[in-house]
């Protein structure tokens, strides 16, 4: 078991209850300790609660988790047309050193310190008018939102588990306590993942509904977790349980895939329709405290022609869809750039909140498509069957199956959403890039050091355990 650090430590004992206005109707309770906030049920729900606030962040959904994705592996360039701010100008570059990397590791390792202080906490408790499912459903929540950190943190700062399973992955972190952890594997990180998950799923309620939501995909759902393991499954290669679990969602009737106007107007929803693509979101809100009080660094801002407009699609990228394709409406004209418009924002003044689709159900139709590509039997599907499905949604021409067909298809339907740069990392590819005007790392080749991005120096001079990724 891994201890987190102080600093985490001293901000989860605070912060358990402080962030989740934004996502709940009520305002949060004062700050108090930890042994009074999570000795009854109400203080650990509001505490469940918070744990999706963070998500929100520009450092983290909301801005650069998504967009160094895209503009690291050939999805997404500075546009010339538009002057922008600044932002986002080296991230194509592959340039990053200790002192300039992506920013989640703090966001998601306080998430882990808040989901360990409701683990920690709520077993073997009884208490009048809460139910046992009540506590299951609340540590499904808690053990999702820890398992999905440490994905995350994993594909960011370590090499794939598909290629090197037994290198240095990240600290594994199941107790709030000050430490000095040092990485485990990352066969051990996805390993810890998995359990996580498993344990979640056999806790959660099918009609699971938090009270005071906004929006119900917005928080862990069965569909969520399930959709999780299937991604996870996916970047391990261990195809029939990717397949396995993308069927489980499928086969839930729960989402649908749009098609028309159903499809583009879900983008700019204030809420997710029920029935829809969407399994699990981050809510976009003003009131979350992890909105910047500007608004200008999130993803509305950042890539809107009306906003500064810092990050736009590469020609190659806008190319590969067909004419009749509903996706190319999700991309405007401005001069020669391909502006994005999947996060135009909900309706309001700008700069908009928007919503953040994290699992939507043609995801599971393209892992199970890769996954039976790779030998992987479901009954009744075939690859094809599946690209044929999100390609008549679509209104394109499904490919003939193949891993290059199938990867190209990701890249399209997933496109700006943050997948980018792990598919490639995942399938030991070679990233060649065709629009780009770099002076320096234009192509990267396959079992490169930089797919795994450097770890913070903040964490280096604070932990004596933590070592660099090499090449740094």
């Amino acid at each position: 078991m891994k201890k987190i650090i102080l600093g985490m430590t001293l901000l989860a004992a605070a912060g358990a209850l402080s962030s989740c206005n934004g996502f709940l109707d009520e305002e949060p309770v004062l700050k108090q300790s930890n042994e009074l906030t999570l000795a009854k049920y109400d203080g650990l729900d509001k505490a469940g609660s918070a744990l999706y606030t963070r998500m929100q962040s520009n450092y983290w959904y909301d801005g650069q988790f998504i967009l160094q994705s895209e503009l690291r592996a050939g999805n997404a360039k500075n546009p010339v047309s538009l002057p922008g701010s600044g932002r986002y100008r080296d991230d194509t570059q592959w340039s990053y050193t200790a002192n300039s990397t992506s920013d989640l590791w703090a966001y998601a390792y306080y998430t882990i310190t808040w989901a360990c202080n409701i683990l920690d906490n709520v077993d073997g408790k009884t208490e009048s008018g809460v139910e046992q499912q009540d506590w299951d459903n609340l540590k499904a929540e808690a053990l999702f939102m820890r398992a999905l950190c440490h994905f995350d943190l994993v594909i960011t700062y370590a090499q794939p588990y598909t290629t090197q399973p037994n290198s240095l992955g990240v600290p594994v972190i199941l107790k709030t306590e000050n430490g000095k952890p040092a990485r485990n594997t990352v066969a051990e990180v996805y390993d810890q993942i998995v359990k996580d998950l498993t344990e979640a799923e056999s806790l959660i309620s099918d009609d699971f509904t938090r009270a005071g939501i906004s929006d119900a995909t917005a928080m862990v759902s069965k569909g969520a977790i399930q959709g999780l393991l299937s991604r996870v499954y996916l970047y391990m290669g261990q195809w029939q349980a990717a397949a396995d679990y993308a069927t489980k969602v499928i086969n839930s009737g729960k989402y649908s895939l749009a098609t028309g106007d159903d499809y583009l107007n879900m983008w700019t929803a204030s809420v997710y329709p029920a029935k829809g693509e969407v399994i699990f979101s981050v809510y976009g809100s003003k009131k979350n405290e992890y909105w910047d009080d500007s608004g200008w660094p999130h993803l509305s801002w950042i890539t809107a022609v009306d906003g500064y407009g810092d990050v736009c699609a590469t020609s190659d990228l806008y190319d590969m869809y067909e004419d009749g394709d509903i996706r190319k409406q999700l991309y405007t004209k401005n001069e020669n750039d391909n502006m994005v418009l999947k996060y135009a924002g909900k309706e309001g003044g700008s700069p908009k909140e928007t919503n953040i689709p994290l699992i939507r159900i043609s995801e599971m139709y393209l892992n199970r498509a890769e996954a039976i590509a790779h030998g992987a039997s479901v009954s009744g599907v075939t690859a094809e069957s599946d690209l044929r499905a999100i390609a008549a949604a679509r209104g394109a021409t499904a490919p003939s199956p193949s891993e290059t067909s199938i990867f190209d298809e990701r890249r399209k339907e997933l496109a700006f959403e943050g997948h980018i740069v792990y598919d490639y990392a995942r399938c030991n590819k070679n990233l060649v890039r065709t629009d780009f005007d770099g002076v320096v790392n234009k192509d990267i080749a396959a079992g490169d050091y930089k797919w795994a991005m450097p770890i913070p120096k903040r964490e280096l001079d604070a932990n004596p355990n933590m070592v660099q990724n090499p090449g740094y």
